[in-house]
């Protein structure tokens, strides 16, 4: 019985470890997170362009969608 008390115990500490830092995480809205951080080596200042829409009125610009056994 004494092992099942201890296995909750740790359960217990490792989920409110889990919480607190998850919680103290987010409270950090100021602050970029590690992973951004690592990422901005690769960032090079160019904006995010979306892509242009397609016109898919025309016949052509659908795909065939042909099969053979």
């Amino acid at each position: 019985m004494e092992v099942f008390a201890v296995t909750l115990f740790v359960s217990l500490l490792l989920g409110g470890l889990f919480a607190a830092l998850f919680f103290a995480e987010r409270s950090q809205a100021g602050r970029r997170s590690l992973d951004q951080q690592a990422l901005l080596p690769l960032d090079d200042g160019a904006p995010i362009l979306k892509p242009a829409p397609t016109d898919l009125s025309t016949p052509d610009s659908t795909p065939s969608r042909t099969f053979t056994l």
